[in-house]
């Protein structure tokens, strides 16, 4: 027999007839938006092009060099970055250990020759986090730290993404393993004015240093200004009073040893710091695969 049509089956076949219809004798509607879909993808295909031009030569220079514009208007090499790195390498001995955070550890290492006390592959948390209370905290607190363990002090100025910029997420990182960091105490109001705790801080102070008469002298016997970059984007401090000590007995590898044997990674800090160590709270990540293992201690 014949197969039988639902009513809602012949409205969408009346439906389809008719816009089937209005296709066909709209020929020019057609036509126009054929030319503004063309128009279109034409369009957004020379723009994608251009930018990719623009873009290309930007990304391909050196990530530590970079155009800009003097006051005059002229097109001038920003090449602070690569200047103060080979000022290390010139200017510094051989053995030169250097404290900075640690985005800018491959490049001090590569292009200075110098040891860094942190690059982008390290990973154990609490060692950032140990950096960070070096920067966050008060100069002469920071000092008795840092001696132990650099020569040299390298901070990023000038404004932008510079190390003033990243303080808060150094004050931040270094609060997750030492509590007596607070971050919500560290921070800079709408007008640019530094808490207490930021204004006391050895990196606020390191960036700022000489430049702004409001920061003071350095204390005796803790840092000493050696190198300002032309445009002053990067500042380089000698530590003063480095432990000669702490010095030699980082020069034994305890830290490869530490991992290689399987130990606890404070054995690999000098004996002055572990009272300080002593009071951190481990950060566990989610991929913290000993986190089981540290609670049944």
């Amino acid at each position: 027999g014949k197969k039988r049509v639902s009513k809602s089956g012949l409205q969408g076949t009346a439906l389809f007839r008719e816009l089937s219809d209005a296709y066909e004798e709209n020929a020019l509607m057609r036509q126009a938006a054929a030319m503004v879909f063309l128009f279109v993808l034409v369009t957004n295909t020379y723009n994608f092009y251009a930018h990719s031009h623009f873009m290309a030569p930007r990304i391909s220079n050196p990530s530590i060099m970079s155009l800009g514009r003097s006051k005059t208007g002229q097109t001038v090499i920003i090449d602070d970055f690569r200047e103060a790195y080979w000022w290390l390498r010139d200017n510094t001995p051989d053995d030169a250990r250097v404290l900075s955070w640690w985005d800018y550890g491959y490049q001090i290492t590569g292009i200075s020759d110098r040891t860094t006390i942190a690059d982008g592959n390290t990973w154990n948390h609490e060692h950032i986090a140990t950096l960070g209370k070096m920067f966050a905290s008060p100069e002469e607190e920071s000092h008795a730290i840092v001696r132990h363990v650099a020569d040299y002090v390298l901070v990023w100025t000038g404004g932008g993404g510079d190390d003033l910029a990243k303080s808060p997420h150094m004050a931040r990182i270094g609060g997750s393993v030492y509590k007596e960091i607070n971050p919500d105490e560290f921070y800079q109001d709408e007008k640019g004015n530094p808490s207490d705790m930021m204004r006391k801080s050895l990196i606020y102070t390191a960036v700022h240093y000489r430049l702004n008469p409001a920061i003071p002298q350095f204390k005796p016997d803790t840092f000493e200004e050696v190198y300002t970059s032309k445009n002053r984007m990067v500042r380089i401090y000698k530590v003063l009073k480095v432990s000669k000590k702490s010095k030699k007995f980082g020069k034994e590898g305890r830290g490869y040893q530490a991992w290689y044997n399987g130990k606890e990674l404070e054995s690999a800090y000098p004996p002055a710091l572990q009272e300080i160590l002593a009071g951190k709270e481990d950060f566990e990540q989610l991929e913290d695969f000993n986190r089981e293992g540290k609670k049944d201690k």
